[in-house]
């Protein structure tokens, strides 16, 4: 508590100073959800869901700049069907440049990361969320920027550096890179590669997430390496196919890695834009959710998004699931808007 009185002064005096830009922005995610189990013994339900985010929410972020300093608070309200509310403080913090805005000191609750883990948009992955400070330097190599974060919950000196967090960046037009690596919290790592080198091929990368890979063997911790590819290309201006796959190992101590519990994904998809408004998309995921125990799971999601005036999107999808026992099938429907950047 004390912490965020802090935070929330310091915005203040911020928003206080002369000639400081303040910007207010936010964001609207609701809908509604129907499930019904594709087992009639069991019934329906429906509730107040949004497909990406979850519980109906809005976002609202108030930031403020002058020359080489400001501050951004950000906050999230989120409400459902049986009446339950909350209201988050996602972040609040402030920032300072320096040497010609080359490095940037960023103190606080921060919630705008910078090592982030995109290529599946409905599982986005990053690190330096956190309460503390951040470091970014962007380097004099054109498009690298290197930097590390700090939690503040740490106790002493020892446990601040067992926590730290080191990241880096790389822009080039003809791909960009993601790099970071957490020495807390089990020793996660991140690498992202993206390919950005041809027009119509909208998205080719790779991302892999590796924690306690060092420890694998060693029972209680857990680990996981995780790998994500992706590829869509645009066949024609309206005409866009895609396709996700991915490959999940966990850590089993005392297995051979082949009998190790291992997820793997597989997902085309295809979008065709009917008008500047409309866009109607058709997937397929075929999961494994244990390779070698031989559990799988089919789910066919058509959909379709219209862009109504200003940045209002509506959107409805239906989910069929199919599993390998009635218990893991169902039918989904779904209908909702998001409102972005109001």
């Amino acid at each position: 508590m004390k912490k965020f009185i802090v935070f929330a002064l310091l915005f203040t005096v911020l928003t206080g100073s002369a000639f400081a830009q303040l910007v207010f922005s936010g964001s609207v995610h609701a809908g509604i959800e129907l499930e019904i189990p594709y087992d009639t013994s069991e019934d329906e339900t429906i509730n107040a869901h949004h497909r990406r985010e979850g519980v109906p929410q809005f976002n609202f972020i108030a930031s403020i700049t002058r020359e080489n300093f400001g501050a951004r608070l950000d906050t999230t309200f989120r409400a459902d069907l049986a009446g339950d509310e909350s209201l988050t403080v996602n972040g609040i913090y402030g920032w300072v440049d320096f040497l010609d805005n080359s490095l940037r000191l960023t103190m606080g609750r921060i919630s705008s990361p910078l090592w982030v883990a995109n290529l599946d948009p409905d599982n986005e992955f990053y690190f330096d969320k956190i309460t503390g400070f951040r470091i970014q330097y962007s380097t004099p190599i054109p498009g690298l920027s290197v930097g590390a974060a700090f939690r503040t919950e740490a106790n002493d000196l020892q446990q601040l550096i067992e926590r730290t967090i080191f990241g880096a960046t790389y822009m080039h037009p003809l791909f960009n890179m993601v790099f970071a690596y957490n020495m807390g919290g089990n020793a996660h790592s991140l690498f992202v590669f993206n390919y950005t080198g041809i027009p119509d091929l909208t998205s080719a990368g790779i991302q892999v997430r590796a924690t306690n890979l060092a420890s694998w063997d060693d029972p209680g911790f857990g680990g996981v390496l995780e790998v994500k590819q992706k590829l869509a290309y645009r066949v024609t201006r309206p005409l866009t196919v895609s396709l996700l796959t991915g490959q999940t190992v966990f850590a089993d101590p005392g297995v051979g890695f082949e009998n190790r519990p291992t997820e793997l994904f597989f997902t085309p998809g295809i979008s065709y834009r009917v008008n500047p408004s409309l866009v109607a998309s058709f997937t397929t995921e075929f999961r494994s959710l244990d390779y070698f125990d031989n559990s799988r799971l089919i789910t066919f999601t058509p959909s379709i998004e219209y862009t109504l005036r200003g940045n209002a999107v509506f959107f409805a999808e239906y989910e069929f699931r199919l599993g390998r026992y009635r218990s893991e099938s169902h039918h989904r429907i779904s209908f909702g808007i998001d409102v972005r950047a109001f």
